[in-house]
């Protein structure tokens, strides 16, 4: 059974993508009050302000309490059913060498690389002690207008096998998630692959 989410929920999800939702409903007067006042403070980036109440919103707005979930709730539904531009994009690098860390951040590269393929950063060489990855994971997120693609390097050489050697030992127990983390060094010397 799928719950269905809360009012507040659904604000939170709209203030996330704040230039997005301005951006579509721009000429709409239907939303234009509700719309001012949740995006006229930073409710998700500054820890002092509280999330308003839908009392709040009913008092800014003239509407009551069960119009305001009315409207919120509609507005939300009806903005999922929109085109989105997420025309930004961030592109960031996590690299790990023993016990130093860097990240670098791209605007724009010609190709994102996927689990397992091979990277040569020479020019972090220096910084790191190598210049050889390979892609231990990828992960994206949507905030503003602005698609941000985190990705996890791990030195060395891509393995399959150690791969599936992992994630076996994880769905049985053999590790914790903790140890799921470990570098590969660590990992492949506690699942005795060194021989």
């Amino acid at each position: 059974m799928i719950k269905t989410y809360t009012t507040k929920r659904a604000i939170i999800d709209l203030m996330i993508v704040k230039e997005q939702v301005a951006k579509i409903y721009a000429d709409n007067n239907k939303y234009k009050d509700f719309l001012e006042f949740i995006f006229a403070k930073d409710y998700l980036d500054d820890n002092d302000l509280k999330l308003p109440t839908i009392k709040e919103m009913s008092k800014v707005t003239g509407l009551t309490s069960n119009k305001v979930t009315k409207l919120v709730k509609e507005l939300y539904k009806d903005f999922l059913e929109k085109d989105f531009d997420f025309s930004k994009v961030e592109i960031i690098y996590f690299l790990s060498y023993f016990e130093k860390h860097i990240q670098v951040k791209f605007t724009k590269v010609a190709y994102i690389p996927r689990i397992g393929e091979q990277i040569d950063m020479s020019f972090v060489n220096a910084e790191l002690g190598t210049g050889m990855f390979y892609v231990y994971k990828v992960e994206h997120t949507f905030e503003s207008d602005v698609q941000r693609i985190y990705i996890t390097l791990k030195p060395g050489i891509y393995s399959s096998y150690f791969k599936f050697k992992k994630e076996k030992a994880y769905a049985e127990g053999e590790i914790s998630i903790d140890e799921y983390y470990l570098d590969d060094f660590d990992l492949k010397r506690k699942l005795n692959l060194f021989r």
